[in-house]
């Protein structure tokens, strides 16, 4: 089978992951696989496709916005500008691959290749929960004239497709997985962590991803100081980067609650093992419905329950009450409470660690995405055949 999968991966984060590790797999599998990504990229991606000696295909790939932002507008007048280019280079990619079946993981990209996509070929691989408004529908209606299948990342996506009126008969769900080869025989409890505040007793409290204001940062800093005000040692870990001001913002919140001595800025960090070694409890208290939850499925790998809101497709990722919680969105008393049962018990995170890197094992990994993918890839074939 030939797959041609259409990522234009700005930035790596969890869909590029998963992306790349999908494209990875089918690969080894007995597949030929070809990317086709963007120029208007930070190169990580194309950089990680070249370590992995996965061909790739280069085009002006953006996006066309409804904003009227100064950078919406020049992106958009950049595309407009370079179409014909786009279009172009596409004919001739295809020509020259003669692709089975064309995985697209954007609703931009299939908008802006629509002249070109073939039906027939054509799967759309949804990573992102699209709002419940009139334009989106209008959208989903637009590509689904030309997407043969709707793939979910979660059951969440599935059913927010069906809502947004996609037919029930094209849309079908694939739970997302992780890539957990290089970290074969790891666990929680075989960790050599060095980290002193782990040795002190003082447990580790760690939020990882982009910062920003719909990932929940606040309600975290303002259940940190419940934590605080009940006297309980903890320090919290924030991993990741996000919009400077907003960054800022959340400094001055955190000095005005007397937390600074609590927090703890690592940045970005790309060792996932170091990373969730120096944490105890993972939290994730998204204000916006998750597709999947890349980084709650890889603390559940590591052995690390993870306190979440019971938004999207969390839910598939954590089992309330045995790998984690569930708490409601911008419940900062709920988070709290939760917190503080595992920051005051070692052996219920013990407890919950190893249940969630059982099911993480078990249900989480990319090798079992990659087959159920592969599977429906093949049935699209065989229909078109």
């Amino acid at each position: 089978m030939r797959i041609l999968v259409v990522c234009g991966a700005g930035y790596v984060y969890g869909k590029e992951i998963v992306t790349i590790n999908l494209m990875k797999d089918l690969r080894e599998r007995g597949h030929e696989v070809m990317s086709l990504t963007s120029t208007w990229n930070d190169r990580e991606f194309p950089t990680r496709l070249e370590r992995l000696c996965i061909p790739y295909k280069r085009l002006p790939l953006g996006f066309i916005s409804r904003r009227l932002s100064w950078s919406a507008v020049l992106m958009t007048l950049d595309q407009l500008r370079l179409l014909p280019v786009l279009w172009l280079g596409y004919k001739r990619l295809e020509r020259k691959f003669k692709p089975d079946v064309v995985l697209h993981s954007n609703f931009h990209h299939v908008f802006l290749l629509w002249p070109l996509v073939n039906k027939s070929t054509s799967v759309f691989h949804v990573h992102d929960v699209l709002p419940q408004t009139t334009f989106h529908k209008y959208l989903l209606k637009f590509i689904n004239l030309k997407v043969k299948l709707f793939l979910g990342t979660s059951r969440f996506v599935e059913e927010s497709l069906m809502l947004g009126g996609v037919p029930k008969s094209k849309v079908a769900h694939v739970l997302s997985g992780i890539n957990i080869e290089n970290s074969n025989g790891y666990s929680a409890k075989e960790s050599s962590s060095t980290d002193k505040t782990k040795r002190l007793g003082q447990p580790s409290i760690g939020i990882v991803g982009q910062i920003g204001e719909w990932k929940g940062h606040d309600d975290l800093i303002e259940a940190l100081s419940i934590l605080r005000n009940k006297g309980l040692p903890f320090v919290c870990r924030v991993y990741g980067t996000g919009d400077a001001e907003y960054i800022s913002r959340l400094k001055r919140k955190i000095e005005d609650l007397g937390l600074t001595r609590h927090v703890r800025w690592e940045g970005f960090v790309k060792d996932r093992e170091s990373m969730f070694e120096n944490i105890d409890v993972c939290v994730m208290p998204s204000r916006v419905n998750e597709a999947f939850g890349m980084v709650a499925a890889e603390a559940s790998w590591f052995g690390v329950p993870t306190v979440a809101t019971h938004m999207g497709a969390l839910s598939e990722i954590i089992k309330d009450g045995e790998t984690g919680y569930l708490v409601g969105v911008t419940n900062v008393q709920q988070l709290a409470e939760k917190l503080q049962l595992l920051a005051e018990s070692s052996a219920l995170r013990e407890r919950m660690g190893s249940a969630a890197k059982h099911y993480a094992s078990d249900y989480l990994s990319s090798k079992r995405m990659v087959k159920e993918i592969e599977s429906i890839l093949l049935s699209v074939v065989r229909e078109n055949q």
